[in-house]
């Protein structure tokens, strides 16, 4: 490829054109279900690029190959199930980046250095590293916030490469950090400056559409994903106008590349929230022959259709589908969340009246639970196995907790017809009367119907509903409210209100939600939503941060009271630049010796934020918080640290 300004023959030309060919056929075959042999493709495309001799100003393009290789291989190994499918894509990752490295400063380096380091930190947070995936994320801003000034205007041979990948790129990081959480969101303006904007987000993956370049089918991915699944789980009202637009780049794709099994996908989903459940279901059925190749597709096709099959509240439908989705993930050789899929099953057939079906999937279920060969199981199986015992036990309740799976986790009842949405309603308040004498099961109840009519745009339903669970709060158990219920509600308040253009009684909702305690089993089901309903209020509520300076050759201590009633205590820090040591320790007042919480030994500004938790179990005492720049000679450390909850004070010891 051939450096902007430098001077071009024919042939250096031609060498960029069939490069450019070389990716736009990968991406084909991408993109039309042949995923193994592009996979395949790519490879031989690098081991005949390794050969090239370059002339001066051309540039390798195996970085652009193993990139688009390693994207390859891990959609390839997702959709198969195939084991170790995420550290695989990792190491293939580091290679490519170790590739890029290797290569002079161009724009299209920039380009691919900042996406390759994007896409590592999403492969990290889907591993379960959430804290190193999403600095890996904030961390490409390095690269990717010099896009507008170098890669959109340049001019070279590779300029439909360069700016069509740029715009991509621009538009999903902008798009993943104006989803953030606050706390993600202030330690990285704070250092380095840079703010993630939706409506920037999608103005430049709108460009890389419209330009129609080389990316331009994965902008329709995003921005179709972001039209509906995005804006419907982050709880924001339906808009034709989206709607409207995201059929418009679903028509285009499917022109382009027919069958393609990410736009069936998308295309199903969108008939679901458009409320067209019966079409959802003919395309995910017709996805039925590509699962033979692809077993997730299979999985993703048959947990749809339960979806679905719920929003119709057909309950044995639902359940069969469920298990279909549960046989895949058995055929494999995994574990993982055939527990989960069981008892969801198991949910449906009781439901259904299927008592001899429900007992054979609860005996699945606990029977995975005491496996010898797997010990680390993730929260929806601990969910299941929780549940699985209930049942044996006499105490599950299992209407109310289908409802509330399908209400928060499914959201099955976004795809339902009015009619279904009223007789489900209408299920929930002759649940709310049954239980009048027990205020934890009625506050649930009030909670479920508020989520449903803010779902359904009925905003002063939601608000009604959201006050007569809010005033149960002083009746509740103490385990009730660890489930989250009231929390949850407050966010329903504020976002009703919202969206009546009531923006006091909306703040000050959000306001209660802040005071509330964050450690509920909602927490990350209304996190998300909260912070995007504060960006768009402009609301700033004030995090207590403290900023210290740690100075070379020395130790920095901090300490703050804690209550005996207080319930736990949260504590993070992000460190500016460099690396520190690190204690959290807590000295109960009764004299026993203090207990180590965290310890950490120079640890690295890039690996992100800190975030450690301690539940004082009635004991009064201290955290101590103590920062270790003692082995430094010449820097100072800078730290912004906070506590939680906010009537904890650090001070320096």
């Amino acid at each position: 490829m051939v450096q902007d300004g430098a001077t071009s023959d024919v042939a250096e030309a031609s060498q960029v054109e069939k490069d450019i060919a070389t990716i736009r056929e990968g991406l084909r075959l991408m993109l039309t279900n042949e995923l193994e042999e592009a996979d395949k493709f790519w490879t031989t495309s690098c081991e005949a690029a390794a050969g090239r001799k370059l002339k001066p100003g051309e540039h390798d393009p195996r970085g652009a190959f193993t990139f688009v290789g390693a994207l390859t291989a891990l959609l390839h190994g997702l959709a198969t199930l195939e084991n170790n499918q995420l550290s695989d894509a990792l190491e293939r990752l580091q290679q490519t980046d170790q590739l890029i490295d290797a290569e002079t400063d161009w724009p299209g380096k920039t380009v691919l250095k900042g996406l390759c380091m994007l896409l590592m930190g999403m492969v990290q947070t889907l591993q379960g590293k959430r804290t190193q995936g999403v600095w890996l994320i904030l961390r490409s801003w390095m690269w990717l916030r010099l896009l507008e000034a170098e890669a959109l205007p340049y001019q070279g041979p590779e300029r439909s490469l360069v700016r069509s990948t740029a715009l991509l790129a621009l538009g999903v990081f902008n798009l993943i950090i104006s989803l953030l959480p606050r706390f993600f969101m202030q330690t990285a303006s704070w250092c380095s400056g840079m703010k993630g904007d939706r409506d920037t987000a999608i103005d430049f993956l709108r460009t890389c559409w419209e330009e129609d370049g080389l990316l331009a089918p994965f902008a329709v991915v995003v921005l179709v994903g972001y039209q509906v699944d995005i804006r419907t789980f982050l709880g924001e009202p339906r808009s034709d106008e989206a709607f409207a637009e995201a059929d418009k780049w679903l028509n285009w794709a499917e022109e382009r590349f027919p069958g393609g099994v990410f736009f069936i996908g998308l295309r199903a989903n969108f008939c679901a929230v458009s409320r067209n459940v019966r079409e959802a279901l003919r395309i995910s059925d017709s996805m039925a022959p590509m699962a033979v190749k692809l077993p997730a597709l299979g999985l993703v096709m048959n947990a749809r259709r339960a979806s679905y099959a719920q929003a119709n509240m057909e309950w044995s439908k639902a359940a069969a589908a469920f298990r279909e989705a549960m046989q895949v993930y058995q055929k494999v050789g995994r574990r993982s969340f055939v527990p989960a899929m069981g008892a969801n099953a198991a949910l449906c057939h009781h439901m259904a009246g299927e008592e001899d079906k429900r007992e054979e999937m609860i005996k699945m279920v606990l029977e995975y639970k005491s496996r010898e060969d797997k010990k680390s199981w993730d929260r929806p199986d601990k969910y299941a196995f929780a549940l699985a015992e209930d049942c044996l036990a006499g105490t599950w309740n299992p209407e109310m907790e289908l409802y509330q799976l399908m209400t928060i986790k499914h959201r099955s009842t976004m795809f339902m017809s009015p009619e279904h949405t009223e007789d489900f309603l209408g299920k929930l308040r002759g649940l709310t009367e049954k239980h009048a004498d027990n205020p934890d099961a009625k506050c649930r109840c009030l909670f479920l119907q508020a989520e449903i009519h803010r779902q359904s745009s009925a905003f002063d339903k939601g608000i009604e509903a959201c006050a007569q669970g809010l005033a149960l709060e002083s009746s509740l158990s103490e385990q009730c409210k660890k489930k989250g219920y009231i929390q949850y509600m407050h966010f329903i308040a504020a976002a009703c209100h919202f969206y009546s253009s009531n923006l006091r009684d909306a703040k000050e909702s959000l306001r209660k939600l802040e005071a509330c305690s964050r450690s509920h089993d909602l927490y990350y089901s209304c996190v998300f939503k909260t912070s995007q309903l504060n960006r768009r209020l402009g609301l700033e509520i004030k995090d207590a941060y403290l900023e210290v300076v740690v100075s070379n050759r020395s130790k920095l201590t901090l300490e703050a009271s804690v209550p005996a009633e207080t319930e736990a205590v949260e504590w993070d820090f992000a460190l500016a630049e460099f690396s520190i040591g690190f204690v959290a320790s807590y000295a109960p007042d009764s004299g026993e010796a203090p207990t180590k919480l965290q310890s950490l030994e120079k640890y690295d500004s890039s690996n992100g934020p800190v975030i450690g938790r301690f539940e004082p179990k009635g004991q009064a005492g201290k955290l101590v918080l103590t920062f270790d720049n003692s082995f430094s000679i010449m820097r100072s450390k800078t730290v912004l640290v906070r506590l939680q909850p906010d009537f904890l004070v650090l001070a320096s010891r």
